[in-house]
């Protein structure tokens, strides 16, 4: 198949995200009534202590309207605490509560455990490689947006 006959890159990449996003949903919702995109939220926070909601909105990709409601849920769930900034008080700085670090190990043990084995036909080679493409992909697109910020 030709390159122009071929689906677009990105309707494939939305068509996994969505099954994958499903999956994810479920299993999740049932141990911790939590959706990917608010574990999401707790995973950074998680790996990046301390972290400004401005800082994590932009590793989300997130509008400020649903970053806030995500950390509003995940702060009254107990999850996560909010302190201001010593560097800048308009700031809010997070971090995870021990509720908050005990669901984030358990996700992860779930969230690997599901990436498992939805991917087992993958092998290690293929599965680095296939991170590798993707990691070098967003590059790409930081230096498309780079590229295209005058424009």
């Amino acid at each position: 198949m030709r390159p122009n006959e071929a689906p677009y890159l990105t309707y494939k990449l939305d068509l996994i995200k969505t099954v994958l996003m499903k999956v994810g949903n479920t299993h999740y919702k049932q141990a911790f009534d939590l959706g990917v995109r608010e574990l999401r939220v707790l995973r950074l926070v998680h790996d990046y202590p301390g972290i400004t909601a401005t800082d994590l909105g932009g590793r989300l990709v997130l509008d400020k309207t649903l970053l806030s409601k995500n950390i509003s849920f995940l702060e009254g769930r107990g999850l996560i605490t909010r302190c201001a900034n010593t560097q800048d008080n308009r700031q809010q700085c997070l971090t995870l509560t021990d509720e908050g670090n005990r669901v984030w190990s358990e996700a992860e043990r779930i969230g690997r455990g599901l990436e498992a084995d939805l991917f087992r036909d993958f092998g290690e080679q293929e599965w680095e490689a296939l991170h590798g493409m993707l990691d070098r992909m967003m590059v790409s697109l930081e230096n498309w947006k780079e590229r295209n910020k005058a424009k």
